[in-house]
């Protein structure tokens, strides 16, 4: 673990310092910083290229580059990479809650504390230190202590059992209080494999790439022009040169639009699909299996 390469993708050159200091102080050498989507991304690659998978830790608001954008080719590259989204966002954030469901390993919030560094550093080193064979029960009970729910498709398919195989284990935990029944889960499967561990990826609906940045759009009613508020420079149209003054008579703005990187194109709805994190297979939500077993929650002790 002390080995591995760190990749830290942060555009605050403060925080990236801090973060550098403190997987020092835990332990960890091998540390990279990049200061924007763009050159987080092309460093990964070059990293996956030479055989290494880092350790990344993303910062949820890049001035290039949306999260998401980020998070579906670091997935894309590889499967099993860990990400750890850093912001000072709530976790409870539906903005955050989605981009954690999309792969994303751990949430790190700011200002960043040595101690809650610490505590996903040590629970990672735990458990790349554990074989599930040496004892299986430890291990479920530590999967499902990491889970808010889980379901008994999901135990077995970590576990690499059958449904019936991981089932007694499962029913020890119960007998044992660790463990509570809920009602049953749904869940998106691989329409190739089976596999529910899979993620979301994000693309822009016209050229497919998850090259993309949210932004501000302004249309200009004179001349009809649909840009980006940047370029809107002195609050001058840029294709009528005409100067934008009043809000709702001469222009309107629309908030959580997307411009793409690569060709250009202005969306509001990202084209969201998914990918299989076993075998990398992708497809639609339409073509996907649903899958429904119990439920089941880790019961907290008093």
């Amino acid at each position: 673990m002390d080995d591995r390469d760190v990749l830290i993708i942060e555009d605050s050159p403060a925080v990236g310092i801090l973060l550098k200091e403190f997987l020092t102080k835990l332990g960890l050498k091998n540390i990279h910083h990049c200061q924007n989507g763009k050159t987080g991304l092309s460093f990964f690659k070059d990293m996956v290229g030479s055989g290494k998978v880092p350790l990344v830790f993303l910062d949820y608001n890049l001035p290039d580059m949306t999260a998401y954008s980020i998070m579906s080719q670091l997935l894309e590259l590889r499967p099993d990479v860990k990400v750890i989204i850093e912001t000072a966002r709530d976790k409870t954030e539906e903005s955050i809650k989605d981009v954690i469901a999309q792969g994303a390993y751990q949430y790190l919030g700011k200002p960043i504390r040595l101690e809650k560094l610490k505590e996903i550093i040590d629970t990672l080193r735990v458990e790349e230190s554990q074989t599930i064979n040496s004892d299986e029960l430890k291990s479920l009970e530590g999967i499902i202590t990491n889970s808010t729910q889980i379901s008994l498709l999901r135990i077995s398919q970590y576990l690499d059992k059958t449904a019936d195989e991981a089932l007694p284990l499962v029913n020890e935990l119960l007998t044992n209080r660790k463990i509570v029944k809920i009602a049953d889960i749904k869940e998106v499967g691989c329409v190739r494999c089976n596999s529910i561990r899979i993620t979301q990826t994000f693309h822009c609906p016209k050229c497919k790439g998850s090259n993309f940045k949210q932004d501000r759009i302004i249309e200009h009613y004179k001349c009809g022009n649909v840009s980006v508020a940047g370029s809107y420079a002195d609050d001058k149209c840029p294709k009528c040169h005409q100067q934008i003054k009043v809000f709702g008579i001469d222009y309107r703005a629309q908030d959580n639009y997307y411009i793409c990187n690569d060709c250009g194109d202005i969306f509001s709805e990202i084209l969201i699909n998914y990918l299989c994190l076993k075998c990398n297979n992708r497809f639609t939500l339409e073509s996907a299996r649903i899958f429904t077993s119990p439920g089941y929650s880790f019961l907290k002790s008093s």
